[in-house]
């Protein structure tokens, strides 16, 4: 049913975050509610690694909003194409994938010339690589997505959407070569040390399976958590706010709010 026109007012507040104050309400019945002497001192405030902006949030009566919202999906608001532009223009990638994610962080760095390391044989600094590698992998496999940045004295959170797997995430790229003739050899620290091995009982599956994703909304200053969850027994997704739990479909689990992801190995 449509809502009442009339007390409006006492559907929600709207909050002007991050002021010199803790928190300026502004009046939904303004019409030009943003023409107030707290927007302009916030914009002041804003600071550098972005364009100017102020964060707004509004505080619903709870019957109103389950009238108007009922579910959480409905509670997401797609993001504009002028939001897309800023982020490409102040260097946050529209997405990626959790694959493009591993390969830049075992990427082959060359160390810097203050870094060179002393040859043991030749006795001269030499400027070497690093690189990265997984050398075994667990059961439970937690990847926590760095989703916060600080530039200067200006803290960021990251809305780049990471795509990733619900089924067959192939771990098999990103762990350490170890084909060796003679058994499973993991490498050497010095030429005086035996290699490493690994056990003989150490499972060799790479393949995972998602079954848990942790969200976050909001921003550095405040935020809510929710979670998606696979259920074992019916092998359907379900989202968890607060007490709140419906199901979902498998295409609304990778969003921008991802932020800690849990596989399991599909062999475990």
């Amino acid at each position: 049913s449509p809502l009442p026109s009339q007390g409006t007012g006492a559907l929600f507040r709207i909050c002007l975050a991050g002021g010199a104050a803790p928190c300026t309400y502004l009046s939904p019945q303004d019409p030009r509610p943003l023409c107030h002497p707290a927007v302009d001192r916030a914009l002041q405030l804003s600071g550098a690694g972005g364009p100017p902006h102020v964060k707004l949030t509004v505080e619903w009566d709870m019957s109103t909003k389950e009238r108007l919202f009922g579910s959480l999906q409905e509670e997401v608001v797609q993001d504009a194409e002028s939001v897309r532009r800023q982020q490409q223009a102040h260097g946050q990638q529209h997405s990626c994938t959790l694959d493009e994610c591993f390969q830049l962080y075992t990427k082959e760095e060359q160390l810097a010339p203050d870094d060179a390391w002393r040859c043991p044989h030749c006795k001269v600094p030499q400027q070497g690589t690093v690189k990265l590698s997984l050398w075994t992998l667990p059961d439970i496999l937690i990847i926590h997505l760095k989703r916060f940045r600080q530039v200067a004295e200006q803290r960021h959170k990251l809305t780049t959407l990471v795509r990733f797997p619900l089924r067959g995430l192939d771990m098999a790229p990103h762990v350490a070569q170890r084909g060796q003739p003679g058994g499973q050899l993991l490498g050497r620290w010095a030429p005086w040390q035996p290699p490493l091995r690994l056990p003989p009982g150490c499972p060799r599956d790479h393949l995972y399976d998602l079954y848990a994703v942790c969200n976050h909304h909001g921003s550095m200053q405040g935020g809510h958590y929710t979670a998606f969850c696979c259920n074992a027994l019916d092998g359907r997704w379900y989202s968890y706010d607060d007490s709140r739990v419906e199901g979902v479909r498998e295409a609304e689990v990778s969003t921008r709010s991802a932020y800690i992801l849990f596989y399991q190995r599909r062999q475990a």
